[in-house]
């Protein structure tokens, strides 16, 4: 299985943050239909800039100017343009998200608090044997997870995904793909267990899923619940 490098992480950061051209962005599109882990690692970037991307204000005029001037002169070693403008994109971003967030503050009555955004959870579900693995990341504020098989077969059956929370109750969260990423939205009275320390497990069952809600099939991948 082949591995990302620091310029695969960059691209899909890039791809998130609208920095890639068209032509760029199709390229990149089509490697996120056939790559489990570089689709993988656009969704985590996506679930990382969600709190910042939902609008765009622009940073004081003197920002970069003060920026520049407190960074080290240059070495002799190069460095890539478009590594540049993506952390000076990422910078703005990052103001921008901070002004947006301190004029909602300024807004809001002093009885009213402010919610933080809540951070991403991420799991990394294989076996002992490592036939079966499987990477998933949840957005708790909007209760949508995504599921990215790198390795699963289950024959004849369908793989179902569960959630076991803190009383070892194994809970439904439906059939997921086998072959490529599928999004859930979790019912939001399911919602209260998928938190950090809880397990994601996926079984083998029959189409529609296990009758009754109660696994028919060993556990084939298993893994913990983290804060991203």
């Amino acid at each position: 299985m082949t591995m990302l490098d620091e310029n695969d992480v960059a691209l899909a950061a890039e791809y998130v943050l609208g920095l890639l051209n068209t032509a760029s962005s199709a390229t990149v599109e089509a490697r996120i239909a056939t790559d489990p882990l570089f689709a993988a690692e656009v969704e985590a970037w996506r679930l990382r800039f969600q709190p910042m991307l939902g609008g765009d204000v622009s940073p004081p005029a003197h920002l970069w100017k003060s920026i520049e001037t407190a960074l080290p002169q240059a070495t002799g070693q190069d460095v890539s343009v478009s590594k540049l403008l993506f952390w000076r994109s990422l910078t703005g971003i990052s103001v921008s998200a901070a002004a947006i967030l301190g004029i909602l503050f300024l807004q809001k009555p002093d009885n009213v608090p402010v919610p933080a955004p809540q951070a991403p959870l991420i799991a990394a579900l294989g076996s002992e044997t490592g036939a079966a693995s499987l990477t998933a990341s949840y957005d708790a504020n909007t209760g949508r997870m995504i599921i990215t098989p790198v390795s699963l077969d289950t024959g004849n059956l369908y793989p179902e995904l569960w959630i076991i929370p803190a009383d070892g109750t194994a809970r439904s969260l439906g059939i997921v793909g086998g072959k490529s990423a599928t999004a859930i939205i979790v019912p939001a009275n399911l919602r209260q267990y998928v938190s950090s320390g809880g397990t994601l497990a996926v079984t083998p069952e029959p189409e529609g899923g296990a009758p009754g809600g109660k696994a028919t099939g060993p556990v084939i991948a298993s893994g913990k619940i983290a804060t991203l």
